[in-house]
């Protein structure tokens, strides 16, 4: 697994050039770019409830299911204490999440960007979201488990750290508008550790299982790198034509 997670770690999808440019102010017009990432990113985003079900519809053992119940009751804002004493550890306020479904927390950050809540999505986003969850509908329960956690979970908390850096040097955002990020970056790692044990638990009932992990894990990285490339295009074109203007 440890071997897993580190190739997952050093993809193109985690160390991507648009993640870099956004974090590192590489833009003549930040701001038009942000909110292109804020608008588009939301329509994968409001979506991670139904990934999570499906995977979550895959599994036989009691035991995993539930796990990934909690997770998703987590998704609905249904924070545990130990998490929440996570989260407070960073600044953040327990009225600002608990109760509060991620999605609407992600809207709240797109309001507070002066985009539309999940506007209508570009062909990019359109492309990732259904190519995802036909990726989990039409896999085995091992390779689900393998993009979702190790090809999504424990990987997310290192790409929001670009986003967070581009949104404190760029935007004048407080925490609690865009407080979905960090509160990722936490509860995500959290739920990348449980599905991890899930992955080595399945790795030990079958000598394929290692192989569908990490297939189901590349598919879901190879798919973000595309998102990627696509956004990164697209921010490209949306800056020279702000510098034309």
């Amino acid at each position: 697994m440890e071997h897993l997670v580190n190739e997952a770690l050093q993809h193109r999808a985690v160390n991507h050039p648009y993640l870099k440019a956004l974090a590192n102010g590489e833009f003549e017009n930040m701001e038009i770019v942000l909110k292109d990432f804020a608008a588009q990113y939301g329509n994968y985003s409001a979506w991670f409830p139904r990934y999570l079900t499906s995977v979550i519809s895959k599994l036989e053992n009691p035991e995993f299911r539930n796990h990934l119940l909690d997770n998703l009751s987590e998704e609905s804002g249904h924070l545990h204490e130990e998490d929440m004493v996570a989260v407070r550890e960073l600044g953040i306020k327990d009225e600002w999440v608990q109760g509060i479904p991620h999605p609407q927390l992600f809207r709240n950050f797109q309001t507070a960007m002066g985009v539309e809540p999940n506007s209508t999505p570009g062909i990019e986003v359109e492309i990732w979201r259904e190519s995802f969850l036909s990726l989990i509908q039409s896999g085995s329960a091992t390779s689900a488990v393998g993009a979702i956690g190790l090809g999504t979970e424990s990987i997310v908390k290192f790409i929001y750290r670009d986003i967070i850096k581009a949104i404190e040097t760029h935007t004048q955002l407080s925490l609690e508008q865009y407080v979905f990020f960090p509160l990722h970056t936490e509860v995500d790692d959290e739920h990348g550790l449980i599905l991890l044990d899930i992955a080595q638990k399945m790795a030990s009932e079958s000598k394929d299982a290692e192989r569908e992990l990490r297939k189901g894990m590349l598919k879901a990285l190879n798919l973000r790198a595309a998102y990627w490339d696509d956004m990164y295009e697209r921010a490209k074109v949306l800056d020279a034509q702000a510098v034309l203007a």
